[in-house]
């Protein structure tokens, strides 16, 4: 009686196929990553399509995919085994993108029915395929053997044949993504040019270089992938309008281990021996002129950015995962105006949670204060724990970084707000026909024409000042005309504390102050400031010039100004409480 296979390969592959890969580009990165490991210098995708008929209608549809590159090819020995689930020839390695021996089989099946192999060196080139109808149909168990097969010649004649290389031929491609070929580049690029993007940045020390080229063969496509680099440092790159030209600045050192490098101790499961191995935390701003330029636009650049707004893990290279992670809340407008990367080695994979199909990182976010506390985490476990460790090192450095840019983007948006506003000008119509005695307007009357005047331009200098500013004596006397007209006028600051806004008289204004630094400002305010249509934000200045308005009227006769400032702090904290409570609940 014969004993079954541990994996009945007729039904194993079915399970294959349906967990596989995310899209398609996440299955030809595979075929990629297998490329670079084989040190190549070029790597060519190649679509044919086939004329189907739909509805009475003759339309293109994708046939196959060749992946090809001009590595350094395979022996029989390992094309062997280059096809077999779980077995490869870099289980054990600690370097390469390539090492947990699934990534080709899994990739392949997981967009087709049947992959082929083709690979050569010098003058002999070998060949080996899976075919899961066969499979199936045969109840087939073991691999295919490997034999002797010249490449097709209409794969031959799309290449420089080189003395090494590799060719996987996806055909019966029933799960991909798109069926067009042009379609399928336009969908994969933006994903592919992301996550190889250290591997095409041509300026680059980083990693070695490599040129990737698409083409839908007798199909008028052709294009070679540039970076879309997240940190918008490289050159070039395919954001519009800025193919050649960096929009962002680096911010941290590598080298600093406050601020670049994080080394962990960590026990490698394979040697059995504690070694150590650094992790680079970096972060990017935009310029401020391009910002400025571009910040109350809606066109393609501001799209690119959206796109790539977030966390880049980057794994030997090679960009394994992106998201936000919990460490911050992905609808915010400003967040798109910085860039984040954590590079690390595979020998890392156990502390990042890498899964085998190279495809994220898991466990990995934020370890807050809070969290320390509600986990009883304690220092010693920080230091014991690599991955407490790390999490800890990149939630600190992240708050850090964004915050720094959070205060350099208020202080730019500051000088483009006083000149669009309508607010102030809208509330002051309705405020004049008010026959209402107003606390501003009492302590107004108490003072001469210069003292307020005074008060006015004191009051902007030190906004200016805040920001990092001059204004002329031009641009006072025009703040001093505009302010001295106006019943109730808004102006940002910063402060720590838990008011949203604060109020006080300047001349015979009342003046709505809000603080840069609340919650409320940071998750609504300044992104609906930064919005091409204002009147949700002039809504939000309208009702907080109402509740000005309000204290003024009511201090002037009945109720004590200490009162609202009391009412002020209770209504900011409890504000900033279901805020932070929001934010436990979308991360």
């Amino acid at each position: 009686m014969s004993t079954p296979p541990i994996i009945p390969a007729n039904t194993a592959l079915q399970t294959f196929r349906d967990n596989g890969y995310k899209n398609t580009a996440s299955a030809i990165s595979e075929l990629i990553d297998n490329s670079i490991d084989a040190k190549a210098k070029n790597v060519q995708i190649l679509v044919f399509e086939e004329t189907i008929t739909k509805s009475n209608r003759p339309q293109k549809q994708i046939s196959k995919i060749i992946v090809l590159d001009d590595g350094s090819g395979m022996g029989e020995k390992d094309l062997k085994t280059s096809l077999q689930f779980g077995n490869g020839t870099k289980l054990n390695a600690d370097k390469g993108i390539g090492k947990f021996g699934i990534g080709l089989p899994n990739a392949s099946v997981s967009q087709c029915r049947k992959v082929e192999v083709y690979t050569w060196q010098k003058n002999k080139c070998l060949y080996t395929y899976l075919d899961i109808d066969e499979v199936k149909e045969n109840n087939q168990q073991n691999i295919n053997d490997v034999e002797e097969k010249e490449l097709p010649e209409n794969i031959k004649k799309e290449i420089k044949i080189k003395d090494s290389g590799t060719a996987i031929v996806w055909s019966n491609c029933d799960r991909l993504d798109i069926a067009r070929g042009e379609t399928l580049y336009r969908r994969m690029s933006k994903k592919l040019c992301r996550v190889f993007r250290h591997y095409l940045d041509k300026n680059s020390k980083f990693k070695q270089k490599i040129n990737i080229s698409y083409k839908v063969v007798d199909g008028n496509f052709e294009e070679n992938l540039v970076p879309n680099d997240p940190m918008y440092l490289s050159i070039p790159n395919n954001l519009p309008g800025y193919e050649n030209e960096a929009i962002m600045e680096l911010k941290t050192n590598d080298d600093d281990p406050r601020e670049g490098k994080i080394e962990l101790t960590f026990l490698n499961p394979k040697t059995n021996n504690y070694e150590n191995s650094n992790v680079y935390f970096r972060f990017s701003f935009i310029k401020d002129n391009i910002w400025k330029k571009h910040t109350d636009k809606q066109s393609p650049f501001q799209n690119h950015l959206k796109r790539n707004s977030g966390i880049s893990f980057v794994r030997d290279g090679r960009e394994i995962d992106f998201g936000n992670f919990g460490y911050f809340t992905t609808y915010e407008l400003k967040d798109r105006y910085w860039g984040c990367e954590i590079r690390f080695d595979p020998n890392l994979d156990t502390i990042f949670g890498v899964s085998n199909d190279k495809q994220g990182v898991r466990n990995i976010g934020p370890i807050t204060p809070e969290v320390r506390k509600d986990d009883g985490i304690t220092d010693e476990d920080v230091e014991s724990t690599p991955n407490l460790k790390l999490r800890v090192e990149i939630t600190k450095r992240f708050d850090h970084f964004r915050k720094q840019y959070m205060k350099r983007l208020a202080k730019n948006a500051e000088g483009t707000r006083s000149e669009t506003k309508r607010s102030p000008s809208i509330a002051d119509r309705i405020f004049s026909q008010r026959n209402v005695v107003t606390r501003s307007k009492v302590l107004g009357e108490t003072k001469t024409n210069k003292q307020i005047e005074d008060e006015i331009k004191e009051k902007y200098k030190k906004i200016a000042e805040s920001e990092g500013r001059t204004l002329t004596e031009e641009q006072l006397k025009k703040l001093v005309e505009q302010n001295k007209k106006l019943s109730v006028n808004i102006n940002f600051n910063s402060w720590l504390g838990s008011n949203f806004f604060s109020t006080e008289v300047i001349g015979k204004t009342a003046h709505v102050n809000i603080n840069q630094e609340h919650k409320f400002y940071t998750k609504l305010y300044d992104s609906l400031a930064q919005q091409l249509d204002k009147t949700n934000v002039e809504i939000v200045d309208l009702m907080l010039m109402a509740l000005a308005r309000a204290e003024d009227e009511l201090s002037a006769s009945t109720i004590d100004i200490k009162t609202f400032v009391t009412i002020k702090e209770k209504w900011g904290q409890i504000l900033t409480e279901l805020l932070e409570e929001q934010d436990k609940t979308i991360n």
